[in-house]
This record gives C-alpha cells, sequence and structure tokens, in this order.
C-alpha cells in the first residue's frame, strides 16, 4: 500500500511537473486558473439552457437592480465581434501559411555592415549575455551599440569588460526617458546600412542569425524589415512564463504569419527586428512613446513599407515571472496603445490596421462582458442586460480556440495544447490591465525590470 501511495505522489508530481506547476505558487495559481474554468463552463451552460428556453431565471428574492446597458453592449458587442470574426480570419488564414526559409550559406552573401543597437537602462543583469551572443555571430561586418540610457547600476563597467573592436558602449544622459531616446541617439552614431534592434534582456541561440537576416534582405529586395520569432526564455521558470510562451507561439503565427498570408505588413515587436536603414530615416526614427514599436509600425504602414516575419530568425525574450510584473508590463502597452489611438486615429492605415488601433478597448469590452454576464447569474438580485446569443458567443470561442490548438499543432508545439483552458484564463489578465493602464504614469515608472529576482 505505501509503495502504491508512494507511486501515485510519484506520478501527480510528474504530471505537475508536465503542466508547468512546480512550485507552490504555481499550483495556487493552477487552482484558481481551475476554479475560474469551471465557473466559465457553468456560465455557458447556463446561457445556452436559457437561449434555447430550456431554463429560465426567475428575480431572486431582494430588492431588484434595474441597470439597462442596452445601447452601450450593443455598440461594443458590434466591434468586439468585428474584432473576433478579423482575428479568426487571421488565424484560419495562418494555417496556410507557408514562411521561405533559406540557408544562409547557399547564397553568395555580399556584407553591408549590420549595427545592432540596444537600450539598456539599468541592465547589467542581463546585457553582457546578449552582447556575447552577438559578438559570437558568424557574420564578418557587424558593429554592436549598446546605449547605456541614465544608467544608475553598472551597465556600463559590465561592457567596458569586454574587449572587441566591433562593441561600442553610447551613455546617453537625458531629463525624460523613454526607449525611443536610447535607439535614436544609436541610429545617429550607426554606420551600418541595416539596423537591428535587440532588448537587453534577449539571448540568440542561432549564431547565424545576423548572416540569415542579411541573406533574406539580399534576396527579397523589396522588403524593408524583418520580423523575427519571439520565444520565451525563462519558459519554465513558472507557469505565467510558460503560459506567455504559448501566447506568443500563438500570436506571432496567428496575427504576423496571418497577415502576411493576406499580403499584409506584419506588425513589429520592440526586438528581434531588422530594418533597412533607408526606411528608419524615411519615417525619421521612433517617436517617444510608451509603446515606441507600435508607433513606428503605424509610421512604417503609411509610409507602404514592406514588413516580413521570418519564424527563423530566432531572439529569446525575458518574461515576466509574477503577476504584479505582468500586469505592470501589460498596463504600460495598454496606456501606450490608447495614447496610439488618440494619436492616430485620424489617419486612416486600412480596415485592418484601424481595427487593430482599437484593439485594447474591444479587448476590455469583450472580457468585462464576460464577466458581467457571469455576474448576471451570480448575483442575489436581478438585473435587466443584454448579452449577445450564447450561441454565437460560445461559437467564437470553440472556433478561436480550435484555431489555436490547430497553429500549436503545425508549428510543432502540441505539448503546448495542455495549456490551454488555461490560457483562457490567463486572457483575462487583459482586462485588469487595461484598468490599470489609466494608473500608468510613465516609462521608466512602468518598465519592467530583468536579471534573476525581478
Amino acid at each position: 500500500m505505501t509503495h502504491d501511495l508512494g507511486d501515485w505522489r510519484g506520478n501527480m508530481v510528474r504530471l505537475f511537473s508536465r503542466l508547468g506547476v512546480r512550485t507552490r505558487r504555481d499550483f495556487l495559481l493552477f487552482v484558481v486558473i481551475l476554479g475560474y474554468a469551471l465557473a466559465i463552463l457553468a456560465l455557458m451552460i447556463g446561457a445556452l439552457a436559457r437561449d434555447f428556453g430550456l431554463a429560465t431565471f426567475a428575480a431572486k428574492p431582494g430588492r431588484p437592480v434595474v441597470l439597462n446597458l442596452t445601447p452601450i453592449t450593443i455598440f461594443l458587442s458590434a466591434i468586439i465581434f468585428s474584432l473576433a470574426v478579423l482575428w479568426l480570419a487571421f488565424g484560419f488564414i495562418s494555417l496556410r501559411f507557408s514562411p521561405t526559409r533559406l540557408d544562409p550559406n547557399s547564397i553568395e552573401i555580399r556584407s553591408p555592415t549590420v549595427s545592432v543597437l540596444i537600450p539598456a537602462h539599468n541592465e547589467e543583469a542581463v546585457v553582457r549575455a546578449l552582447v556575447c551572443d552577438l559578438l559570437a555571430q558568424d557574420y564578418p561586418h557587424l558593429e554592436v551599440l549598446v546605449v547605456a540610457h541614465n544608467c544608475s547600476d553598472g551597465t556600463i563597467q559590465v561592457i567596458d569588460e569586454i574587449r572587441d573592436s566591433r562593441l561600442r558602449v553610447l551613455e546617453l544622459r537625458t531629463n525624460d526617458s523613454g526607449k525611443a531616446l536610447a535607439l535614436n541617439f544609436g541610429l545617429a552614431q550607426a554606420s551600418g546600412e541595416i539596423i537591428a534592434q535587440f532588448d537587453a534582456d534577449n539571448r540568440i541561440p542561432d549564431n547565424q542569425l545576423v548572416r540569415r537576416a542579411v541573406a533574406y534582405f539580399l534576396t527579397e529586395p523589396t522588403t524593408d524589415v524583418l520580423q523575427g520569432q519571439i520565444e520565451t526564455k525563462n519558459e519554465g521558470a513558472t507557469l505565467l512564463t510558460q503560459l506567455q510562451a504559448v501566447e506568443y507561439r500563438i500570436f506571432s503565427y496567428l496575427f504576423w504569419g496571418g497577415r502576411n498570408a493576406m499580403h499584409l505588413p506584419c506588425p513589429i515587436a520592440g526586438t528581434g527586428v531588422f530594418f533597412r536603414r533607408s526606411i528608419l530615416e524615411k519615417v525619421a526614427g521612433w517617436d517617444n512613446e510608451l509603446v515606441e514599436d507600435y508607433d513606428l509600425y503605424c509610421k512604417l504602414v503609411l509610409a507602404k513599407a514592406r514588413i516580413e516575419y521570418k519564424p527563423d530568425i530566432v531572439a529569446l525574450d525575458e518574461k515576466p515571472t509574477s503577476w504584479k510584473l505582468l500586469l505592470r508590463q501589460r498596463s504600460r502597452w495598454q496606456r501606450g496603445h490608447m495614447e496610439i489611438l488618440a494619436k492616430r486615429w485620424r489617419t486612416w492605415m486600412g480596415v485592418t490596421d484601424m481595427m487593430y488601433l482599437i484593439a485594447p478597448i474591444a479587448n476590455g469590452a469583450w472580457y468585462a462582458s464576460t464577466v458581467i454576464t457571469l455576474l448576471y447569474f451570480s448575483l442575489p438580485w436581478s438585473f435587466t442586460y443584454w448579452y449577445p446569443p450564447a450561441v454565437l458567443w460560445l461559437s467564437m470561442w470553440i472556433a478561436a480556440y480550435g484555431t489555436m490548438a490547430a497553429i500549436l499543432i503545425r508549428t510543432g508545439h502540441r505539448r503546448d495544447l495542455w495549456y490551454l483552458p488555461a490560457f483562457y484564463v490567463f486572457g483575462f489578465h487583459w482586462l485588469v490591465a487595461f484598468l490599470l493602464a489609466f494608473q500608468v504614469k510613465g516609462w521608466s515608472s512602468s518598465k519592467t525590470p530583468h536579471g534573476p529576482g525581478q
């Protein structure tokens, strides 16, 4: 009996470990996710029963509260369902996305200089590893520029210990903060025809990554920008980082690949991206926004730039290991995205890009309406509330997660299917981030720390 009990415990430990649950905090998160998943399942069953007339929900004892949100919810539902259909279209089309892959050694490469910009604000814990990865690249004409922006730690000293003529440390002191300031300063000092951008916490596992990017530029002369695949450096650290890894794999293939499959430009991230210098100069570099990468993408779209997604150009990115840091990061993203909406809404960029421009508000409305519907079935009093038919609502979720599952299988990440139920609940953090976005004061106060003990 003792032996059987030991086997049972060992099997449970192995099962939870396979699900990414390795610490007590992970287990608590797992329990919360399971509870929410069961609540949402009950909500769906109840909503379907109501829609098909299989059950009625009478007013409960207590003073009725009338909350008539019909005009608002109709308007928001039109937006969120339009966006949901758009995302589904990208998802289905991405399954036909066949990215070109080339062997960088199979063609004769002319060697334009590549300048790599690394904006660094107090990054002594991580920046050395990335610089060493870049200096180990199998490419003859490379310069690495670390822009130490308002650093108060040992970032400069850590880099100064590396002796290599291809490496330069640029110290920048400004009264304002912002990643764009460092990038523009680095661009002004760079000599390369091709400009690459990486975050200081990144790692590069492929020593031919730069050579591969140059080969793409040479074989695709009309391409202006290459966006690489962003994978997670600390994927196995916690269940939260595992879910972020799944999120990036799905998002990049669904949205970046789907857009390229429709002959639309691929949005750019703030790292793992290569530019022709000429296109950066054409759009006057980066504007100092909370999400300078998205703002730059808007400028590139208006400049008719061709932006291609290349999954074989891979950079590893460090993800927040706690909910506090995750919400700090993503509330900045949400605030920044809304500021770009206020800045760009009068400038027509095409239907899909204009819809993407309002995505933060639509996502907030989607998750908020789901929470309100959950309350509709659980509060001890009654109120009137309009919500789209549960059949349509549930069908959209099933279609969306079925598409996500197909993408994970197609991209060789079948094991990530385990995480899709948890990933559904994980998505509700965007509602919290949307609400917290109104408290974001600026870039420096919301920057995500990196390295051990973040």
